[in-house]
């Protein structure tokens, strides 16, 4: 990495390590203001200044969409932001809660009993059950106030955990 320094009387470059400059303050630094500093409080201090700009290595990549990494599109938790009375649960209230729901695909394969089950579905040994879904294992109640000023609490809202079920 190359950094161009330019000599300032009031500092001397000391090391250079990751992209920041070390120097040392000397007795003609000025506050913020204008006005001359003490040399006691600044004698010796080390600063590190940060590069105006560097070069990231990410930056040089092709940016990947969240849709072509795996973890993505396998079951799991997702959020959104709604207005309460878009919930259809018929409360009028602009309030607006984070609404969690879960999304993805679910694996065939994901323990022995699913395995063991395939192979027995595959056998004819069992009826035809159906595929995996994402859902939510664990839920959350939420809590809001109407425009009637009086607060609900709805049981079991917004999941609060996803797994693959069925």
């Amino acid at each position: 990495m190359r950094v161009l320094l330019r000599e300032d009387k009031r500092n001397d470059v000391i090391s250079q390590s990751s992209g920041h400059v070390l120097t040392r303050m000397h007795t003609e630094s000025r506050s913020a203001k204008g006005a001359p500093l003490t040399s006691e409080g600044l004698q010796g201090r080390l600063v590190s200044i940060p590069p105006r700009w560097s070069p990231s290595p990410a930056r040089n990549r092709p940016r990947r969409h969240t849709r072509d990494r795996p973890e993505e599109r396998e079951c799991h938790l997702q959020s959104l932001l709604v207005r309460i009375k878009d919930l259809g649960l018929g409360y009028d209230s602009e309030e607006t809660i984070l609404f969690k729901y879960c999304s993805g695909s679910c694996p065939k394969a994901r323990s022995n009993h699913d395995l063991t089950l395939a192979l027995l579905l595959q056998k004819s040994e069992l009826p035809a059950l159906g595929e995996p879904c994402c859902r939510p294992s664990h839920y959350e109640d939420v809590a809001f106030l109407d425009d009637s000023h009086q607060w609900h609490e709805v049981e079991k809202l917004s999941a609060s955990s996803c797994s693959c079920m069925g």
